[in-house]
């Protein structure tokens, strides 16, 4: 049997991305503009799939995943943010999901994922505010393991985790929203991925050592095949 996760509805409304302004000292190589995104309502879990809703979809499915999510001793707390999963995996898990409950599971959507990490604050560089990250995200812990979810307080729309802790996939292509017109391309869910282009990844991770890198405006990207320890997913769906 599937585990469901809980569900926070986000109305409709514009969201400015990509604020505040990249900081002149920033040596980051994903840099950001500004932007204003009408986003329809939209639905986000209020944590990141954990390592005991990832392993129950393997185990009922048999799915080739990394098995490193059973073996390696940084997740042994079926608590914690499920990581080595690619984008196809998360698709995967999404297709699943949606068969089992009849309900649309997918991947947050760029513009629906900042909108919801900045929790109804506009122009703050963290979800939380300007303040640093110390204390209120699992970050910069290279050598350790992956605290498990719900740590540090919600946001403020509820959402636990949503910078730090694990980078998430997100629908998009990352061309897709640096080469083209974004407000007309990003809720357009027919567009097919090119398996050469890398698929857009948020939120900074656990290892993250550099406190930009959870800034509700960052964003980077990876091939939609890789696995790594600091890469999960956040389930969304259109209400």
């Amino acid at each position: 049997m599937c585990i469901e996760p809980d569900i926070v509805r986000i109305d409709a409304g514009p969201v400015t991305l990509g604020v505040p302004p990249v900081p002149q000292e920033c040596s980051l190589q994903h840099p950001w503009v500004a932007m204003e995104v009408d986003v329809p309502a939209f639905g986000i879990a209020r944590t990141a799939v954990t390592v005991r809703e990832y392993l129950r979809f393997a185990d009922t499915t048999g799915y080739p995943i990394d098995e490193s999510l059973r073996t390696d001793e940084r997740f042994k707390d079926v608590n914690a943010p499920a990581a080595w999963i690619s984008w196809i995996d998360a698709v995967f898990y999404c297709q699943w999901l949606t068969c089992e409950t009849g309900k649309h599971y997918r991947l947050p959507r760029d513009a629906e994922w900042e909108k919801a990490a900045r929790g109804g604050l506009e122009n703050k560089a963290y979800p939380w505010g300007d303040e640093s990250p110390d204390g209120r995200a699992d970050w910069n812990n290279g050598e350790g393991a992956p605290l498990p979810v719900g740590s540090f307080a919600p946001n403020g729309y509820g959402l636990h985790d949503i910078v730090g802790s694990m980078n998430v996939w997100c629908e998009e292509r990352y061309d897709q929203l640096v080469i083209h017109d974004q407000a007309s391309m990003c809720y357009d869910s027919t567009l097919l991925r090119d398996s050469r282009q890398n698929a857009v990844l948020r939120s900074g991770s656990f290892k993250s050592p550099d406190a930009d890198i959870l800034r509700c405006a960052f964003r980077h990207e990876d091939p939609i095949a890789d696995r790594f320890d600091c890469i999960g997913f956040r389930l969304a769906m259109s209400v």
